[in-house]
């Protein structure tokens, strides 16, 4: 496993609402500038397969790979033989919500996608976190 991002952020929007829109999986592409689409092919939940496309990008298979506890989601694209985890979690704390997206590989050849794709999910995760904030906290 290689991690290739992180992001973090303080909010005054509740952790709830955060979680509620990273499960409304279809409607990333609304606060997130860094995604096309998300179309899940069958009910949410852990396990749950759809495809997605980034910007500029093939579209590719994912699956829904955690929900809870707490306010957390993560869902993993499959990218040949490497797979892409991108995980979410709001912790609500006494200044604010706290916010924390990261992103890692794992699977043979890790390495070279991890040199040819950090620097792009590294600047996606940011901006997609400071749309989803500068959204709820309205």
């Amino acid at each position: 496993m290689i991690e290739i991002a992180r992001t973090r952020r303080s909010s005054s929007a509740p952790a709830v609402l955060f979680f509620e829109r990273w499960c409304a999986i279809e409607t990333h592409p609304e606060w997130a500038p860094s995604m096309e689409y998300f179309r899940l092919s069958e009910p949410f939940g852990i396990g749950a397969r759809g495809v997605l496309r980034a910007v500029g990008g093939e579209e590719a298979p994912f699956r829904v790979t955690a929900v809870g506890p707490g306010f957390v989601y993560a869902d993993t694209t499959e990218l040949g033989e490497v797979e892409l985890t991108v995980h979410h979690e709001a912790v609500d704390g006494f200044d604010g919500t706290h916010v924390e997206l990261s992103a890692w590989l794992v699977g043979p050849g890790e390495e070279e996608w991890a040199r040819r794709m950090s620097a792009e999910v590294q600047d996606s995760l940011e901006r997609d976190l400071a749309a989803l904030a500068a959204l709820l906290e309205k």
